[in-house]
């Protein structure tokens, strides 16, 4: 039950149930299922309950038509504008020019343009403080702007005339006659999965990367421009292809270049260090001086050691087995370096090679080590 009587004693109010949690249940003007989720945080609310970042409410009614309603904005426009996104378009300019329709299927558009009370039900929602709308097989969700909650001051009226908007979408709105299966993976997603991938590679790589600047001998100082348009095409345009002449896809596409330009700071790891190690077209070996040994750990199996070796003029950090360990505390532990030439001829420190060597005999190999 709510905590609150309505605002007003003469409009008609709904009786919630508060299940915790900020979860609700009731009943619409023909005994519809309503669902009232309320936003909430998981650190406050403890293990198990996973956040909301927002609140919404919902009605239950299967085998609809999906689609997703959102107010229109200028993005929206500018897209239709330059023919990147086609929309079903309901013949009401003014619902036209305030609504933007998300839908594979005409039949939404044309249902909204035969029934003028289906239109009002969603403008209606849209007014009351609702950023989205989404049908889907399940029923018809919306999104609230503001944090209303059924026991809160004059939200039950409000909620309950949202709740008889959205129980008229959902009593109006087209069934899904071909009864087709939902598609849980199409294109878009895909390549909006590879695009992110892709994108958080940047700062991913950019993490903890003090080993790889360490053992790259040459680099870029400047910009890498021709790596960052690469890296952008490689994330973008398979999303922008996969949305291409739909009705939303210039959102995600948008949303996923935005991520991409703010990680962009971070992207010369990435760029030079990582794919210069995945391209490697040649490696030979040169000098290398052992320049300090240190024990890190000693075990059952006896102490670990790690070494500072110099190679072509870089001071890089390996670790040594115990046995590598002991030969170079006597002083009998010899080491090359296998530098790399990757990516536009950058060079690199790719491994070391250690041998036990007589220095009597001038650092000739005594027996090889793995």
């Amino acid at each position: 039950m709510s905590a609150s009587e309505p605002a007003d004693p003469a409009a008609p109010s709904c009786e919630w149930t508060n299940h915790g949690r900020h979860d609700w249940t009731g009943r619409g003007p023909n005994g519809e299922n309503l669902v009232y989720a309320g936003q909430r945080t998981a650190l406050l609310e403890g293990r198990g309950y996973g956040s909301r970042w927002s609140s919404t409410l919902a009605v239950t009614r299967r085998g609809m038509l999906p689609a997703v309603l959102m107010p229109e904005n200028s993005l929206d426009r500018l897209a239709k504008r330059i023919g990147y996104t086609v929309e079903h378009q309901t013949g009401d300019a003014d619902f036209d020019a305030r609504i933007h329709l998300a839908c594979d299927d005409a039949e939404p558009a044309l249902r909204l343009a035969e029934t003028p009370a289906l239109r009002r039900a969603v403008l209606h929602l849209l007014d009351s403080g609702v950023k989205r709308l989404t049908v889907d097989h399940e029923g018809v969700t919306v999104e609230l702007r503001e944090r209303l909650r059924p026991d809160g001051p004059d939200a039950e009226h409000d909620l309950w005339t949202m709740s008889e908007a959205l129980c008229a979408v959902a009593a109006l709105w087209p069934e899904n006659r071909a009864k087709s299966r939902r598609r849980w993976f199409r294109r878009e997603t895909a390549a909006l999965i590879w695009g992110a991938m892709l994108v958080a590679a940047a700062p991913i790589t950019a993490f903890d990367d003090e080993t790889f600047a360490e053992r790259q001998i040459e680099t870029y100082v400047q910009t890498d421009w021709l790596g960052l348009a690469v890296w952008l095409a490689l994330a973008l345009i398979p999303l922008a292809a996969a949305g291409f002449r739909r009705a939303s896809g210039h959102r995600a596409l948008v949303a996923l270049a935005a991520c991409a330009l703010a990680v962009a700071p971070f992207s010369q790891s990435l760029l030079q260090r990582r794919a210069n190690t995945w391209f490697t077209r040649a490696q030979t070996d040169v000098p290398a001086e052992l320049t300090d040994l240190r024990v890190i750990d000693s075990t059952d199996n006896g102490p670990s050691y790690e070494a500072t070796i110099m190679v072509a003029d870089r001071a890089t950090d390996w670790a040594l087995t115990p046995h590598e360990g002991q030969l170079a505390a006597e002083g009998r532990l010899c080491a090359a370096g296998v530098v790399a030439t990757g990516l536009r001829d950058l060079r690199y420190v790719k491994g070391v090679r250690t041998w036990a060597c007589r220095p009597s005999l001038g650092g000739e190999p005594d027996a090889a080590q793995p």
